[in-house]
């Protein structure tokens, strides 16, 4: 079994005592770096259901007079390679949790937090801008069980009767496996099979919270709904 499997990862997975916890977070512009606890400039989320969409925009031109010979009329398309990517998190919960930060001086920050708290961090880091890398939350992590790589072979370790709760996590991406992207240029690499020891640089969608609702239900139970938009990431130095 994977140390980062969906098993590993309900056992807290990481650091002792800091560990990820959650196989989908959010995380801070400022990164997680080699040597940060593996929650550092991170949080994590507990959700229900996830909804991925792709939207394909094409320009579909009807030919004028193409049914009068076919019965059939039919359209010209043009397709410019472009799609709307976005990633809308449903009656996800925000549970109390250590919140790790790192800042300029390198020296981190942990402590436990309610989910009211927490709440209001992710308010007020949405009502921020790429200017604050601290409190800008430009990626979210969503793990999930992976049998086949890149390169179409099954993992090491894995074979098709391994089971989901023991199968490595890779990130979700938009990326396409190497044998699939002919005629491609600086295409993503497809993610490899996230490791303990690479926790610092597990790839991410990138992009911004255009939509953050929660509500503070009775019992100090705190839910929430996330959309993010995948963007390239634009910054400033």
């Amino acid at each position: 079994m994977s140390n980062f499997s969906t098993a590993g990862v309900l056992g807290n997975v990481g650091t002792s005592g800091h560990g990820i916890d959650s196989t989908v977070f959010l995380e801070f512009a400022s990164g997680n770096k080699d040597g940060d606890a593996a929650i550092t400039n991170r949080i994590m989320l507990r959700c229900q259901s996830i909804s991925i969409t792709t939207n394909k925009n094409l320009n579909a031109l009807p030919i004028p007079f193409s049914g009068l010979a076919t019965g059939e009329s039919r359209s010209f398309v043009i397709d410019l390679g472009i799609a709307r990517k976005s990633v809308n998190l449903s009656n996800c919960i925000i549970h109390d949790q250590f919140v790790s930060k790192r800042y300029d001086d390198g020296t981190p920050i942990n402590k436990a937090m309610t989910a009211f708290e927490i709440a209001q961090l992710i308010h007020s880091s949405i009502d921020g801008s790429f200017a604050q890398p601290d409190q800008n939350l430009n990626k979210l992590v969503v793990l999930y069980p992976s049998r086949v790589g890149r390169d179409y072979e099954y993992h090491t370790g894995v074979d098709e009767t391994t089971p989901h709760e023991d199968l490595p996590l890779i990130p979700f991406t938009w990326a396409s496996r190497t044998k699939d992207q002919t005629n491609t240029l600086n295409a993503s690499d497809f993610p490899s099979a996230t490791s303990t020891s690479s926790l610092h640089s597990i790839d991410s969608i990138k992009g911004y919270i255009d939509n953050f609702t929660t509500n503070f239900e009775a019992g100090g139970i705190v839910t929430c709904n996330i959309n993010f938009q995948e963007a390239f990431n634009i910054s400033v130095t």
